[in-house]
């Protein structure tokens, strides 16, 4: 470092001493408006001094705007109270005595008003009044009595009658007039004046009432510390002009810089090297900052002093209710600037030499500051010398700490803003922090990524020192390992979402499966549809997500993450470390508890798979319960909502109704239903459905069935056919004929009187042929002869199955004669060719993939159906892997759009399998969707 802030400031005239340098000796650092009647020299009284040491901050333009508005008799102001508040050392007093010379020394006055730019003209004669209540030159009971002495107003002498407003504005008769009262509070207060607090309070009320006035040129100042809430209460009366000193800080440290810094040698300087600050920030992945350009534009405005290091240092200052180390602040500033004015070119937090000045931070935190004092030497090396950067950043740790130890102290960011200048490495600072402060210094706890000092020694320095080792992941595998074993009770059907040091293999079955994220503020739609959808997944509607609640993330939580650290730590010392402390144990053991707490505290919220996305609810666990047990209970469907889908999902299924297994494995497929924590529940709707009489299951109806089987067909009741008892019905053999069976045979009727006729076949058919004598039977409904198993005439059928039932039975004939020709029929047509039967189309089957159509197929059409026609149809688009088969090159790879009709007539029925071998060896493009329409005899025997 080659510049300091001597070649870019100099100090002010009041901090300089005669040889040149900077002292605070002549520095004005407390004022008080009773040294105004001293007689003795005082600095108070010197108005030039006061005011050229009085920076205009906007705080202090407006007071005096307001005032000397409502001493103009011609202005239209009338309020003329003016209530000042802060704590100790925020300036009040000061504020008082500028007005106190603007307005007793005009001409002065006026000259410094119109240096600063503050537009207002003062009165050339006003009657003051300085009064700090607790230093009047006499013992006062009454305040009347007081401020008339101090205005030079016998009428309001101890023995008078209390002044009302009228008396105080003929009193004052139209000079312009100013009191100021400062310090009212504590002297109202006093045991020895309790018999006067009405009267006062009451002759208060009357001033500030009168200065309300638009008749009175009066002005009334009142400074509080806001002890007394009578006191407040008489104030706020008026609708006084109110300022609160306290919280402004920027006009403080404006102020400050106004005392303390002078001519500006080398402003361009400056602002160069505020820029250069900010770049070293910016380079700097530790440092986040929100603005850097605001940052650039504080340093430049407080400079020598860093923005970060002066408003700390207001703030623990602040915190003091002691007056005289509060407004020491001013002081202790001017010793830092000169113990840096030539030695840094800014001055940085970590430049406060805290071991210099123990004796001003006591008045702030003594215990603390003792204990920081034991760890200074602590940190040393055997010759009292410090390594690089330990002393500054054990400065840090203490001024963050000051009157909160245990509770907050210095994050990396502050510690690295307080002691990095260009040209240094961030990581070897924070590294020496760790090695060499944090560890070894035992007063230095670590809270919620900060480093803070206490009181108390820290007895798990050791496990923190070796937890700064491990690494996030290994912290946040030993949280995964946590919520599976501890929280979940070690069930191997819970997964970890996105596992940091292990694959995600959540294996695809039929089996519940709890699938736990860490994180929050994410889509957890996406999540499952990763999960599910794009991991191409069968059995998606297995799956159910757990998460944390209220989007409150733990593998992303600095407090989860830095006890998982110390748990990981603890079980590694724990190996191998063959003599630990005493109490390592239990220590060990409440981070663990801590962690475990703190985890089970972030959960949590169990999400279902529904057709409109997931569907969150609450995972209510209370006490030491298990997570496991505690989801399944969200997730256990409701036993009407699954009665609900099984119906609906068997009524749609139509006539031909659907196995079991078909059922089961929809509802572990399709998320749109309820998410299955056991088979047995499904079972349980069904044989419930089915003892209702809702779906028939089996060969039960209206009953318990005993068991379900994977084959068991289910049926909805819409489509059962009630059974009716019908009599049984009568076919009539009326007479007999010839019929000769070959090819190109022609059969010829009996005649129409009934009786019994030969007819002998044309000798040109077939060679082949043979003729029997067969029986002619009557139509039991319309009376016309039956053509095989039908009547042409009515449309009655006969099947065999009826006739061997009993419910169809024979006159004139045999049973066996009727089912010989209802079994020849069956075979040859009326011409002597085969009966060529229809083949009765279905409906069209359409899916995204070929292994849906399969699945589907598998599903709708019985083994024992005969498949006389296909035509498969399929659409889509050739990508990288399919447009090799078509002959194209890759060039061509989503481009290429196809449209292609598989029509299949097979020479012999196709089955099932036939059908399914089929699909199965067909080249279809992978992104495609397929139809499939077929024409299927259902009952090929019948």
């Amino acid at each position: 470092m080659t510049e300091t802030i001597s070649d870019f400031v100099e100090p002010s005239e009041e901090i300089q001493a005669e040889d040149g340098s900077i002292s605070a000796d002549g520095l004005l650092d407390e004022v008080s408006l009773y040294n105004l009647y001293d007689e003795r020299d005082s600095p108070e009284q010197d108005a030039e001094r006061i005011l050229d040491i009085t920076y205009p901050t906007e705080t202090l333009k407006t007071i005096i705007q307001n005032a000397v508005n409502k001493l103009d008799s011609s202005s239209d102001l009338t309020e003329g109270t003016h209530v000042i508040g802060g704590e100790f050392g925020s300036g009040k007093s000061h504020i008082e005595l500028v007005v106190y010379h603007l307005l007793n020394s005009p001409e002065l006055g006026q000259q410094w008003l119109d240096s600063c730019g503050i537009d207002v003209t003062l009165p050339d004669e006003t009657r003051t009044a300085a009064l700090q209540m607790f230093n009047l030159e006499q013992e006062y009971d009454r305040l009347s009595e007081a401020v008339g002495d101090y205005l030079g107003v016998d009428e309001w002498a101890e023995d008078s009658d209390l002044p009302t407003v009228h008396d105080i504005r003929d009193t004052l008769d139209g000079k312009p007039t100013v009191v100021l009262v400062d310090e009212f509070e504590r002297w109202f207060g006093m045991a020895n004046r309790s018999e006067y607090q009405d009267d006062n309070l009451a002759f208060l009320q009357n001033l500030l009432e009168a200065a309300g006035r638009d008749d009175t040129q009066l002005c009334v100042f009142v400074s509080l510390l806001y002890e007394s809430e009578d006191v407040q209460a008489i104030t706020q009366r008026t609708n006084p002009f109110t300022y609160d000193l306290s919280s402004r800080r920027d006009e403080k440290i404006e102020f400050i810089l106004h005392r303390l810094v002078g001519e500006r040698l080398d402003p361009e300087g400056i602002s160069d090297l505020a820029r250069e600050y900010t770049d070293v920030y910016r380079q700097n992945d530790q440092i986040q900052l929100d603005d850097y350009h605001d940052m650039q534009q504080r340093i430049d405005d407080f400079y020598p002093f860093h923005p970060t290091m002066l408003t700390l240092l207001m703030d623990k200052y602040s915190e003091q209710r002691i007056s005289s180390d509060a407004r020491g602040l001013l002081k202790f500033l001017t010793e830092i600037l000169k113990d840096n004015f030539e030695s840094v070119n800014l001055i940085l937090t970590g430049d406060v030499d805290v071991h210099s000045y123990v004796n001003r931070f006591q008045y702030i935190d003594s215990e603390l500051v003792g204990k920081y004092t034991n760890d200074y030497y602590r940190v040393q090396n055997a010759d009292d010398s410090f390594d690089d950067h330990v002393e500054e950043l054990l400065n840090i740790t203490l001024l963050y700490s000051l009157a909160r130890g245990g509770e907050s102290g210095a994050n990396k960011r502050q510690m690295l803003m307080g002691s990095m200048r260009k040209g240094m490495n961030a990581h070897e600072i924070i590294q020496t922090f760790q090695e060499k402060v944090y560890g070894t210094a035992w007063h230095i706890h670590r809270l919620n990524g900060e480093y803070a000092f206490d009181t108390d020694e820290n007895p798990t320095a050791r496990i923190n020192k070796k937890a700064e080792d491990i690494h996030k992941h290994d912290a946040i595998h030993r949280i995964e390992s946590l919520v599976k074993d501890d929280l979940f009770d070690g069930h191997n059907s819970v997964f970890i979402l996105d596992p940091v040091n292990t694959e995600r293999d959540i294996p695809d079955n039929k089996n519940l499966k709890i699938v736990v994220s860490l994180a929050a503020k994410r889509n957890y739609d996406d999540d499952f549809e990763m999960l599910t959808t794009e991991a191409e997944r069968e059995w998606n509607n297995t799956l159910v997500l757990v998460t944390p609640e209220k989007r409150s993330s733990i593998d992303s939580n600095t407090g989860i993450i830095e006890l998982a650290r110390k748990v990981v730590s603890g079980e590694q010392l724990k190996r191998e470390e063959s003599t630990l402390p005493a109490d390592f144990d239990d220590i060990h053991d409440q981070n663990f508890q801590n962690l475990r707490d703190r985890v089970r505290d972030k959960f949590g919220t169990v999400h279902t798979s529904t057709d409109r996305g997931l569907f969150p609810q609450d995972l209510s666990v209370s006490g030491n319960a298990d997570f496991y047990s505690a989801t399944l209970e969200v997730v256990r469907p409701d036993s009407s909502q699954l009665r609900n889908e099984v119906s609906d999902a068997v009524e749609n299924a139509g006539e031909s109704g659907i196995q079991y297994q078909y059922l089961r494995n929809d509802f572990y497929r399709t998320m749109s239903y309820t998410t299955l924590t056991e088979e047995g529940d499904l079972q349980d709707a069904i044989k419930s459905l089915c003892r209702d009489g809702e779906i028939q299951v089996g060969s039960y109806f209206e009953e318990t069935p005993r068991t379900i089987g994977s084959d068991t067909e289910l049926v909805h009741e819409s489509f059962i056919e009630e059974e009716e008892d019908e009599e049984p019905k009568t076919i009539t053999a009326v007479g007999t004929k010839t019929k000769s069976v070959g090819s190109g045979v022609t059969g010829q009727s009996a005649s129409e009187s009934g009786s019994a006729s030969t007819v002998e076949g044309d000798e040109s058919d077939s060679s082949d042929s043979v003729s029997r004598e067969v029986s002619i039977f009557e139509c039991p409904q319309c009376g016309e002869e039956l053509s095989g198993a039908e009547c042409d005439n009515c449309g009655f059928e006969v099947s065999a199955t009826e006739v061997e039932d009993g419910n169809v039975t024979v006159e004139g004939a045999s049973t066996e004669d009727l089912l010989t020709q209802l079994g020849e029929e069956t075979e040859d047509g009326d011409d002597g060719g085969p009966d060529v039967r229809p083949h009765p189309p279905m409906g069209t089957m359409a899916e995204r993939t070929i292994p849906d159509l399969i699945d589907r197929v598998d599903r709708e059409i019985k083994l024992d159906w005969s498949i006389h026609s296909v035509e498969l149809v399929v659409t889509g688009s050739l990508g990288d892997g399919d447009v090799g088969q078509f002959g194209l090159s890759e060039e061509y790879a989503d481009s290429v759009e196809i449209d292609e009709t598989f029509s299949v007539e097979p020479d012999e029925p196709m089955r099932k399998t036939d059908l399914t071998n089929f699909l199965m060896d067909l080249v279809v493009p992978e992104n495609a969707s397929v139809e499939l329409s077929l024409q299927v005899v259902k009952d090929d025997e019948s």
